[in-house]
């Protein structure tokens, strides 16, 4: 399925993700959004040389621990929404920080929500059902505590029962590495939420594929087979890498853009863990 098709059925820290997990794309090409632009902090700011700053430092970062893919993807996907191996793509900049970030405003869905509700959720933020069945294709990499299925292992629904699309199998294993209840003190387990890519932290086709097969280890992520829609972006992207590659370019594009702040809105922070007043975020 792709965008035309009739069918049935952050300041700086993108400039980071897009090397971390990518080689460059030269037949992407993207239109940039209203008051963005390339090379932003080159024309408007003294710091001439920002985006090639952070590339370097997030390249020695990466190269001691390649985790910081999946984290630096959290924190992309985090932002944009609570404000309101794999591809490169041009980012655009201009993007402005916030002056305020409270616990309250978070607004991140269940892990366990429904394919629809996980559908209006993308919907509200101006993302489509390519952008959903793209974009929780970076559920490739990282890990997720046990608490966040402990439902679809034991508890279905209330029903005292495992979540019967999962695959009994690789239910049986997930159990193994996540009890129902931790001793005394243990700390909640963490779990690879694509067991074939694991430590490596690598975006490949085999996430859809164990979809295919009902072995996701995030509900939502099996939700992906329960619509006609959502079925066949599956089914596209467990056939081969390149085109996952290219839409998730321009997926991670689109969310980039959610409620960016430019102009005079926001502020550029002199120190990221700060707002220029001085008080800690």
């Amino acid at each position: 399925m792709r965008r035309g098709q009739k069918c049935v059925f952050f300041p700086l820290l993108a400039i980071a993700l897009c090397l971390c997990i990518a080689n460059v794309d030269a037949g992407i090409t993207l239109q940039p959004p209203v008051k963005l632009k390339w090379h932003y902090y080159r024309q408007h700011t003294t710091c001439t040389y920002a985006e090639e700053f952070v590339r370097h430092q997030v390249e020695l970062f990466w190269k001691a621990d390649r985790s910081i893919t999946a984290k630096l993807l959290r924190l992309l996907y985090s932002d944009c929404f609570v404000t309101a191996g794999g591809p490169a793509y041009p980012v655009f900049t201009g993007r402005r920080d916030g002056v305020s970030s409270k616990a309250a405003t978070v607004d991140l869905p269940s892990p366990s929500i429904s394919g629809g509700e996980a559908l209006a959720y993308f919907k509200s933020r101006g993302l489509d059902v390519l952008d959903l069945g793209t974009l929780l294709g970076a559920h490739s990499m990282g890990r997720t505590h046990c608490r966040y299925i402990l439902d679809r292992l034991y508890n279905f629904n209330n029903t005292g029962r495992p979540d019967p699309s999962m695959n009994k199998a690789f239910a049986d294993q997930m159990r193994k590495q996540c009890p129902q209840r931790t001793k005394k003190g243990q700390s909640d387990p963490l779990v690879f939420l694509n067991p074939e890519s694991s430590s490596k932290y690598t975006l490949t086709e085999s996430f859809y594929k164990r979809v295919l097969s009902y072995q996701s280890v995030l509900g939502v992520d099996q939700q992906l087979l329960f619509s006609n829609d959502t079925l066949q972006i599956t089914q596209e992207f467990a056939g081969g890498f390149e085109y996952l590659r290219r839409s998730l370019a321009l997926s991670m594009s689109r969310m980039g853009n959610i409620n960016v702040l430019t102009g005079n809105a926001g502020e550029i922070r002199r120190n990221c863990r700060y707002i220029n007043d001085g008080k800690t975020q």
